[in-house]
């Protein structure tokens, strides 16, 4: 009895890849990943480079938006306190306006006056993480350096005007600074200069001929800051809702990603187990034939 070759060849062949695709299927099941390799499904794995990436970039994302919305919430806290602070400055100065005070209690005003522009200053310097929040880009100086060796005092500000935003996923810029100018010197808003003023204005002991004018500055200056406080308000409420989206957005592209690469267990131990069969049913038939082949050589 001969044997043809061709088809020896081919079940040797046959058993190879049963062999090779219990291997792949062996792998699968360990690793719990369907492509660990390009050559597994080129179109799956370049599809789970782009899914990584996404992912990462709303990792990064968020890291970066949990941090940011952290300081802008100092900020906007900081500027609640400075409109208490310049509520309370108002009615002292109203008080100290009305003409009835001896000059005792104006000068008692000065002094509470000059306490509200001391915290006042206190909270434009407020720093986050090491950073000053309100200097511009010059996170390292503090922004605003009282000089009280005039009357009344100064105020200068060491920060610049530089304005930073924040882009997300889909594109949104979102502002992610007040500069410190912009809410505590503005001209005709000018937070600490009317402070200043007012102290000078009741130190005496009598409201001076500007208090009145001054007076209407401070309430300028107060509802200035208030509406400053809500460009940080809307910054604040755009990253919330950003970052609630990116949290969707990644939720689905992980399950997009455990879709496209993650293993059907059940599916592939039952693959599994099929290819173990034919590889025992293939490993005995070729033992078969070589086993008849070699009593036929005896034979002859």
């Amino acid at each position: 009895m001969r044997v043809d070759p061709d088809y020896v060849t081919n079940l040797v062949g046959s058993l190879n890849q049963v062999t090779a695709n219990e291997q792949t299927l062996t792998e699968e099941l360990s690793t719990g990943i369907t492509v660990n390799a390009l050559s597994d499904n080129p179109a799956a794995a370049g599809e789970n480079v782009l899914l990584s990436a996404q992912m990462n970039a709303d990792d990064t994302f968020s890291q970066t938006a949990t941090s940011v919305e952290s300081m802008l919430q100092v900020a906007d806290s900081a500027l609640g306190n400075v409109v208490t602070q310049l509520t309370s400055a108002v009615s002292l100065a109203t008080e100290a306006n009305n003409g009835t005070l001896d000059a005792s209690n104006e000068q008692s005003i000065a002094n509470q006056l000059t306490g509200i522009r001391d915290e006042v200053l206190s909270l434009a310097n407020s720093s986050y993480m090491g950073q000053y929040i309100f200097a511009g880009s010059q996170g390292a100086t503090a922004p605003f350096t009282l000089n009280t060796a005039t009357s009344p005092a100064t105020v200068t500000y060491d920060g610049d005007d530089d304005i930073s935003y924040v882009q997300t996923p889909t594109g949104q810029q979102i502002q992610t600074n007040l500069p410190g100018d912009q809410i505590f010197t503005a001209a005709g808003a000018d937070v600490l200069g009317t402070l200043n003023n007012l102290i000078a204005d009741f130190s005496s002991g009598a409201p001076s001929a500007a208090s009145v004018t001054d007076l209407d500055s401070l309430n300028t200056a107060l509802n200035y800051v208030s509406q400053q406080r809500v460009v940080l308000d809307d910054s604040i409420t755009r990253l919330t809702a950003a970052g609630n989206y990116n949290t969707s957005q990644s939720t689905q592209l992980a399950s997009a990603q455990d879709s496209l690469i993650q293993t059907n267990t059940a599916q592939v131990a039952s693959q599994l187990s099929s290819a173990e069969t034919q590889q025992a049913a293939l490993t005995q038939v070729i033992a078969a034939i070589d086993q008849q082949g070699t009593l036929f050589n005896e034979l002859q």
